[in-house]
């Protein structure tokens, strides 16, 4: 996908929460998809240069982001693809088995929507785990909702929760649902483990999953599976755990207008209710930043 608006905010943000970028780099060779004006607005938002030769040495490299990375403290700029068409300095396929000496080499990892292009995505992980130093993040914005058709996978938070785990030798920092467009607002993920309920998202916009993760460890990954927490956690099959009458029963109204209105109304009426619906009122989805 390349850094749009938003997933420009996240790898910004990522500095300013002390990410190192001195050894970065992206799954695929990027491009940005962002003008002038507005590149040099987030740049002041986030503290960086934003005077007209640091916009330029910005886009000095357009359409790429190279120099955009230099900005944030890379030494050089690093690229990593399945084939050398764009010019990317690592080539390599993350279906396969990565060579060793990519092992342990970079300090920052940026996803821009790659992960969901590869098919083997067990394999794609371990080979973003092998290429981070200890200590060292991976940023990944990919699709969570109405991306289908763009890739193979639209993303949850429960399976980045359950990967990017202390188990597998990860924790994750920040995990933010937002919609695609300029103003959308991130939400803070919580997750499913801790709310002790699914946390799911309805809504008819496109919807990024943005995560940023740190390396804590050393470790074999998928040494044993992830498990999605309700099936993992029996607690949650307790009688005061279940709420099934609640999602079985649809409300009054609803019944009354499904029974006795008209087709041509019960559309008119559906649009109606999903226009004005709060998709991100969830008490697990935190508004944690707004544009």
């Amino acid at each position: 996908m390349g850094f749009d608006l938003q997933t420009l905010r996240f790898v910004m943000a990522a500095r300013e929460a002390g990410a190192d970028f001195s050894e970065a780099i992206t799954l695929g060779r990027q491009n940005l998809h962002v003008g002038r004006d507005a590149y040099a607005r987030e740049a002041a938002r986030f503290g960086l240069g934003a005077g007209p030769a640091a916009v330029d040495r910005v886009f000095s490299a357009y359409p790429y982001v190279d120099t955009l990375l230099t900005e944030l403290g890379a030494r050089q700029a690093n690229a990593f693809d399945a084939s050398d068409y764009e010019g990317a300095n690592f080539v390599a396929d993350l279906n396969a088995e990565l060579p060793d000496d990519l092992a342990g080499r970079f300090s920052l990892v940026i996803d821009g929507g790659t992960l969901e292009h590869v098919f083997d995505l067990p394999r794609a992980i371990r080979n973003v785990a092998r290429m981070l130093r200890v200590g060292g993040h991976f940023i990944s914005v990919n699709g969570a909702n109405n991306f289908m058709g763009h890739g193979f996978y639209q993303f949850s938070p429960e399976l980045f929760y359950r990967v990017f785990s202390p188990e597998n030798g990860f924790e994750v920092e920040s995990l933010v649902l937002t919609e695609v467009n300029e103003d959308g607002i991130w939400y803070e993920v919580t997750d499913p483990a801790v709310a002790g309920e699914r946390v799911t998202l309805v809504n008819n916009a496109r919807t990024y999953l943005m995560m940023r993760s740190r390396k804590v460890a050393e470790v074999a990954m998928f040494q044993r599976p992830p498990q999605q927490s309700d099936y993992h956690d029996v607690n949650w099959q307790q009688p005061e755990k279940k709420r099934e009458m609640a999602y079985l029963q649809h409300p009054l109204p609803q019944r009354i207008v499904e029974r006795y209105f008209p087709r041509p109304a019960r559309h008119l009426m559906r649009r109606v209710v999903q226009a004005s619906r709060r998709h991100f009122a969830s008490p697990h989805l935190k508004r944690s930043r707004e544009f």
